[in-house]
């Protein structure tokens, strides 16, 4: 039903008439600034007929608006096969192909009833795509992010720095609240943490540290994989977050080492 039908009258126990448009209102203007038109919600001729295409769609939907969010909208134009050797394009999809093969497995058994249940977990829990400025390191990870969506899962991507300035008040971008943008990258089947630490030097605040380790700890809890992206070595991160965190983000890692000369070629002086 489009809800932009006029608004149905409700009445209250006094017999005043009260109109139900506010919330309605409210609604509609969080599907817009989102980028969704709720007055074609009951058209569906643009869907796929099939269930996993639609969902399928809406991954591709929701790993664009991710990039777009996060200034990285022209990224979406990378993939693998545009990707060099050195940038491990293998080895990439490699771990997304074993994070699609568990959900696959998970969804499965998620229609059996609980206690014949066996539910399983990737080996690999983080990449960690370490190595030299402008070596392809974001580009890499932006490639693995849409193919992740090709494979039936939700992946988003966000910058270290970009995700804890939006977890200050009113921060966060498309009218979400912290609390929401929480939720989005903690629950995502893959998550894209772009610049790991950078430039927080060798200091984090209480902030960076509580809210870093609070976004880590939740996906490791829920065995959800994180694919990192930083200039920094082990140490220096441990610097900023502690030694503990740094662990935590190493346990059950793949590092994947890019070198090389800036491949952004700016003018030097």
């Amino acid at each position: 039903m489009s809800l932009t039908l006029p608004a149905p009258i409700v009445t209250r126990g006094a017999g005043e008439p009260v109109p139900v448009m506010g919330p309605v209102r409210r609604i509609e203007a969080i599907l817009r600034h989102r980028g969704l038109d709720p007055g074609k919600a009951a058209l569906t001729h643009d869907r796929p007929a099939s269930t996993e295409a639609y969902q399928q769609q809406v991954f591709r939907e929701a790993w664009r608006n991710s990039l777009r969010l996060s200034g990285h909208a022209d990224y979406v134009r990378y993939t693998l096969d545009k990707l060099e050797t050195g940038q491990r394009p293998e080895h990439l999809q490699k771990f997304v192909d074993q994070l699609a093969a568990a959900r696959r497995h998970n969804r499965d058994q998620a229609l059996l009833p609980p206690e014949e249940r066996n539910e399983r977990r990737a080996n690999v829990r983080h990449v960690i795509v370490a190595g030299t400025v402008g070596a392809g390191k974001t580009v890499a990870a932006a490639a693995a992010g849409s193919y992740a969506g090709e494979c039936g899962l939700m992946a988003r991507f966000l910058s270290h720095s970009m995700y804890l300035s939006w977890l200050r008040p009113n921060s966060a971008p498309a009218g979400l609240t912290a609390t929401q943008v929480r939720e989005r990258y903690e629950r995502c089947d893959l998550l894209i943490l772009d610049d790991l630490c950078n430039e927080m030097d060798d200091y984090a605040s209480h902030h960076v540290r509580t809210h870093t380790s609070d976004l880590i700890t939740a996906r490791i809890n829920s065995g959800r994989a994180t694919l990192f992206t930083t200039n920094l070595n082990f140490d220096q991160v441990a610097e900023v977050l502690g030694e503990r965190l740094a662990s935590r983000i190493g346990a059950r890692a793949t590092v994947l080492r890019m070198t090389g000369g800036d491949r952004r070629k700016p003018e030097k002086w």
